[in-house]
C-alpha cells in the first residue's frame, strides 16, 4: 500500500470514529460505569511502564500517587522492540494529518495517531516492523 493510500485510509478510520461519537458510541465502559453511579478507586501501583517513562505522567496528573512494582525496576525489565537506541525507552513517529480532540473528560485524543499506533502494533505482532 503506498503512502498516501495509508494516510486517506488512516483519515477514513478517523471519520467513523467521529460518526461512533456522535452517535453516542463515544464513552468508554468506564465512563458508563461512573455515570450509572458506581464508584471509582485509585489503582496505585503500575505495572506495565519503566519508570522513566511513569514518572511524567505519575507527577502531572496523579499527584506522585502511583508507585512502579518492583518488576518494572529492575534492570531485566528494560525492552526495546524498535531497532536502534533512538531515545533510550521513547520513540517518536511523525503522524500527518492527525488533530487533537478534547472529549467529554476533556482528555485529548487523535484518531489518526491511533490509527498509525494500531498498524505499528499490527506489524510488531507479525514481525515486519523495521525502522
Amino acid at each position: 500500500m503506498k503512502f498516501m493510500d495509508k494516510i486517506f485510509q488512516h483519515i477514513e478510520i478517523f471519520m467513523n470514529i467521529q460518526i461512533s461519537e456522535k452517535s453516542g458510541f463515544g464513552r468508554s465502559l468506564f465512563e458508563r460505569l461512573v455515570l450509572l453511579g458506581h464508584e471509582k478507586h485509585l489503582l496505585n501501583i503500575q505495572y506495565r511502564m519503566h519508570p522513566s517513562i511513569s514518572l511524567f505522567p505519575n507527577m502531572e496528573f496523579y499527584d506522585k500517587q502511583i508507585l512502579d512494582s518492583p518488576r518494572v525496576k529492575e534492570r531485566s525489565y528494560e525492552k526495546h522492540f524498535l531497532c536502534g537506541d533512538m531515545f533510550k525507552f521513547y520513540s517518536f513517529i511523525n503522524v500527518a494529518y492527525g488533530q487533537d480532540e478534547l472529549d467529554e473528560g476533556n482528555s485529548r485524543k487523535n484518531g489518526v495517531e491511533v490509527a498509525v499506533v494500531s498498524d505499528i502494533v499490527l506489524e510488531l505482532y507479525k514481525g515486519n516492523f523495521i525502522m
